[in-house]
């Protein structure tokens, strides 16, 4: 799991996510657009009938916990022992520890693969498109969502612009976030998409720990902590001055049907 930036995403991905579990949760379980967070966006692209759901990259199991209903079974799968054991204490599950790109999975035996953010971090995205096509049955769908660029307010890119100047760079992942040649990519493997839709999502910042934990959130592979501390009292200066204010998290749903 690696591209031509230098970065060493598999030790980076492994410490990282050992070290900060749940830290994209406590960032998009507080995000907010409209009346519903991330999460919830994403569980409305699963239908009700469905009984046999597929988390991939599932964190801290904040999906898991969303999707639940009465006969239905979440399998939560994740390659972090760290978040699986998160996960593990806030429900049930079951949950498994696995590799995207080989998915202890039957084929043709799970209605829903849903994925936050897995489909930027687990790579190459061919591969891992074309384990969830293997584990799907006929008729069975992906939905994930991902960060996306747009859509941005003007007040929105301010904003950015000021924190990423002092951190010196934006957040990374190990794919690109816009996903190029996604659709390509699903058609290759059998999959065909039906929906490539967009939403604004804020966290709001009202002192240090919130900033803390939006920072914290972030994957920042070559950024020293300095600077990152200095992002941060640059957003706890700003509340102090003009009162809380809402970081934005542009995010893309995107749904294929096999």
């Amino acid at each position: 799991m690696s591209k031509d930036d230098g970065v060493d995403w598999a030790a980076y991905l492994e410490q990282f996510h050992a070290e900060r579990a749940g830290a994209a949760e406590a960032v998009l379980s507080r995000a907010v657009g409209g009346d519903h967070s991330p999460y919830r966006w994403l569980a409305r692209a699963v239908s009700v009938s469905a009984t046999v759901v597929l988390d991939l990259a599932c964190g801290s199991g904040p999906m898991s916990r969303e999707l639940a209903q009465p006969g239905r079974t979440v399998i939560g799968l994740d390659l972090s022992a760290g978040e699986l054991a998160l996960a593990a204490q806030r429900s049930s599950g079951p949950w498994v520890r696995a590799d995207a790109l080989r998915l202890p999975v039957r084929d043709a035996s799970v209605e829903v693969v849903t994925s936050s953010l897995g489909l930027v971090v687990a790579q190459p995205l061919g591969e891992v498109l074309a384990e969830v096509a293997r584990v799907l049955r006929p008729g069975g769908v992906l939905a994930a969502i991902a960060p996306a660029l747009r859509p941005l307010w003007p007040r929105d890119v301010e904003l950015l612009t000021q924190v990423n100047a002092r951190l010196r760079t934006r957040p990374q992942f190990p794919g690109p976030v816009e996903l190029a040649g996604f659709t390509k990519t699903l058609q290759h493997h059998g999959l065909k998409r039906v929906e490539d839709a967009r939403e604004l999502y804020h966290f709001r910042i009202e002192g240090r720990v919130d900033a803390e934990t939006m920072l914290r959130s972030l994957y920042l592979p070559t950024t020293r902590w300095s600077r990152v501390e200095a992002a941060i009292e640059y957003l706890e200066a700003r509340v102090q001055r003009h009162g809380p204010v809402e970081i934005a998290i542009p995010m893309r749903r995107l749904v294929a049907i096999k």
